[in-house]
């Protein structure tokens, strides 16, 4: 009996996979779930642009709990295209302009806390700008539409960084155990959705402070070593033509 279950209690020899949440992180987001939306509805009435919405407290609930399980389903995409990809990853190099960056901010892991927390807080925040419950459809299914182009890119265009600082912040410990190294670089998916919700944003709270969304998680990026510029800019490339030439044409009602 004993060799039965000694296997099963070497909790050293047990392997995270990609996706897999620590308990950690479940706990932050059933907290999130239960502060976002409070916090959400009672602050939609003080943004600079009110959205005209008969949306009660009840249904934030309701919307952040599908944003929250669509978000880590969706993401299932990114975490399948890390095993499955159409050949090795290449290296996307570090440019002059990395070097600069790095010279003005560092390498600091304290900067997982935008790279991660402000990044999802952003996501709960977003319901603030729905109108209804086809309008929150809409920006899902344009988020998912997002994530799959990305998908197809790091499917034939496999790439990764170079390297990845070893973490000694708890929180990005707990990171890479969900996102290990290995493809999905670039462009890079958290500056990819920090400008659409820039896109969101800007008509609610302004263009100004829609700004500060994918410039401080751009800078967290590098900061965390988790991207290079290349990833940055090909991202916010990306985000503006999805958007503008895409979306926008798609569901011009909605993406303006």
């Amino acid at each position: 009996m004993s060799n039965i279950l000694e296997p099963l209690t070497n909790t050293s020899e047990i392997k995270i996979y990609h996706g897999d949440f620590p308990i950690e992180l479940i706990l932050l987001i059933i907290i999130g779930i239960i502060i976002v939306p409070y916090v959400a509805y009672n602050i939609r009435l003080l943004v600079p642009y009110p959205v005209n919405s008969k949306l009660t407290l009840s249904d934030f609930y309701i919307i952040v709990i599908l944003l929250t399980y669509l978000i880590i389903g969706g993401y299932q995409q990114y975490f399948w295209t890390k095993k499955n990809k159409l050949r090795k990853e290449k290296i996307i190099p570090k440019t002059k302009l990395d070097e600069y960056v790095n010279k003005i901010i560092g390498i600091n892991n304290t900067w997982i806390y935008i790279y991660n927390f402000i990044y999802y807080i952003a996501f709960g925040i977003l319901v603030i700008c729905v109108r209804d419950y086809k309008h929150f459809a809409t920006l899902i299914i344009g988020g998912i539409a997002m994530l799959t182009g990305l998908s197809v890119i790091w499917y034939l265009f496999p790439n990764d960084v170079e390297s990845r600082t070893k973490p000694d912040n708890y929180f990005i410990k707990k990171t890479q155990l969900i996102d290990e190294d290995g493809n999905n670089a670039c462009p890079s998916a958290h500056v990819v959705f920090a400008m659409y919700l820039y896109y969101i944003f800007k008509n609610v709270i302004g263009i100004i402070p829609s700004l500060f969304i994918p410039i401080l998680i751009s800078l967290s990026c590098i900061a965390t070593t988790q991207h290079v510029t290349t990833d940055i800019i090909l991202g916010i490339i990306y985000s503006i033509l999805f958007y503008n030439f895409i979306l926008k044409n798609i569901f011009p009602d909605v993406f303006k």
